[in-house]
């Protein structure tokens, strides 16, 4: 049964004078630990439940530690900005370990300026001619728990090394979204994935280290609560010296630029690596 990411985000009110809320983290969004753009939404939730404005206009945060699923506590500090502009910063806790430490920008509606789209989305086929993760894996039944509540339809699945680029059509296969703040809920959630999967497309499998995300950054430029499928784009073309950085984005079917994304990944031995390695070479060895 798949997860509701929206159920299982969801912020309570502590002490609103002082800024304190509490959520719960959910097994079910599990990858090595709580996903980081899980924590990455909880923590975006809280801005948004204190803050005086109600349009997200950007996010950042360092991840500083997986955590457990369980109880976890927010603290949300408004520092300061306008009538029109507030920047709240938001950690989240478990116990006396720090999480998560967060800055967002939240902007009032109706505000005048610059007007101009010169955002030209990828040629590539909408989310109908392609296949799903769940149809192109003989193991996908043994990946981690937030496939279930997730789908993605890949441009690229098991072409070998090549270009560090990667293309995921997305959807949440238990998360029904109905409004602009659900919608910057998905949008920074779908963000945090391009990061890996652009960097494994350029090595292959087996994968000597993995690449936990160090921080992510992300500017919401517009909303589609409407649509079902949103396209995940990502590019990491340098990676040297034990890190790696990526942009991604993210669009709509017919072409348009709703949100922008930064991140910076650090390599870590993957503990999996020589087990890895032996299957990589029994299966060679079948194959001939």
């Amino acid at each position: 049964m798949p997860a509701n990411l929206l159920d299982d985000s969801r912020v309570r009110a502590l002490d609103t004078e002082t800024g304190r809320y509490a959520a719960t983290l959910s097994p079910e969004w599990a990858v090595w630990g709580p996903n980081g753009g899980y924590l990455a939404v909880i923590a975006l939730r809280a801005a948004m439940a204190h803050s005086r404005l109600s349009r997200p206009a950007s996010f950042q945060c360092h991840f500083l530690a997986s955590g457990e699923f369980g109880p976890v506590e927010l603290e949300v500090v408004s520092l300061g900005g306008g009538k029109r502009a507030e920047s709240l910063r938001v950690d989240l806790k478990q116990g006396d370990r720090l999480l998560l430490t967060a800055t967002v920008w939240l902007v009032d509606d109706g505000l005048k300026g610059f007007d101009h789209d010169f955002a030209k989305p990828p040629d590539i086929p909408g989310p109908q001619a392609l296949r799903g993760f769940q149809d192109l894996s003989d193991d996908y039944a043994d990946w981690y728990p937030i496939w279930r509540s997730i789908e993605c339809r890949p441009l690229r699945w098991d072409d070998g090394p090549g270009d560090p680029t990667w293309h995921g059509w997305m959807r949440f296969t238990g998360t029904l979204i109905a409004d602009r703040a659900e919608d910057a809920i998905r949008q920074l959630f779908w963000l945090d994935l391009p990061a890996w999967n652009a960097t494994a497309a350029a090595h292959g499998w087996p994968f000597p280290y993995l690449t936990p995300t160090l921080d992510l950054t992300v500017q919401f430029h517009r909303f589609a609560p409407e649509v079902e499928w949103l396209l995940a784009e990502g590019s990491v073309p340098f990676a040297a010296d034990g890190i790696v950085g990526c942009v991604s984005r993210v669009w709509t079917e017919d072409g348009r630029l709703l949100a922008t994304g930064t991140s910076k990944g650090i390599c870590r031995p993957n503990p999996s690596y020589e087990q890895d390695l032996k299957r990589a070479k029994a299966d060679a060895e079948e194959n001939g």
